[in-house]
């Protein structure tokens, strides 16, 4: 069996990305409302902007349709609903998620008390299916439990990330 010998470690990596994905998951786990809040603002002053210029771009040109005029209204009303309605769209997220848990979680109560019928060493599929319905339920209730989960998660990326570099930094010399 021949045995493979690494004589360089060479490596294109950068700090740059780790960096930028350790500061985004600081802010979303320590603050995630108000990150949620400045992420809606910039989405409807996108929008609103993009609707806007479309709607004066309309009303310049001859060969206008209705469905352009649609498009730059539709454009604008985002807008106005990413601006004044960020905290909605955080809780619209939180509870989608939460629904999509909670069904899982009844999907799987109903497969573990059919198993039950059968063997009934099939307990372990209804505890875990109750505990997806808690999770479903916390995760409706608590908010920004989502993004400040995501926020620790692009933490710990970056750190493996960032030792990972300075590890094979240590390898080239």
């Amino acid at each position: 069996m021949q045995r493979i010998v690494i004589k360089s470690y060479e490596s294109k990596k950068s700090l740059v990305s780790p960096i930028v994905f350790l500061l985004l998951g600081l802010l979303l786990f320590l603050n995630p409302g108000n990150v949620v809040e400045f992420v809606s603002y910039i989405f409807g002053g996108v929008f609103l902007a993009l609707g806007i210029s479309k709607m004066l771009a309309d009303f310049k040109r001859m060969d206008r349709t209705t469905g352009d005029m649609f498009y730059s209204i539709m454009m604008v009303v985002l807008g106005i609903i990413f601006i004044f309605f960020s905290g909605t769209i955080e809780f619209i997220i939180r509870l989608s998620i939460g629904v999509w848990i909670i069904i899982n979680a009844l999907n799987t109560i109903a497969i573990g008390a059919n198993l039950m019928r059968v063997d009934r060493n099939s307990i372990v599929s209804l505890i875990i299916g109750f505990i997806l319905l808690l999770i479903g339920l916390y995760t409706i209730f608590v908010s920004n439990l989502i993004l400040s989960t995501l926020g620790l998660v692009l933490v710990i990326y970056a750190s493996l990330s960032i030792v990972d570099y300075f590890y094979v930094q240590a390898k080239n010399r």
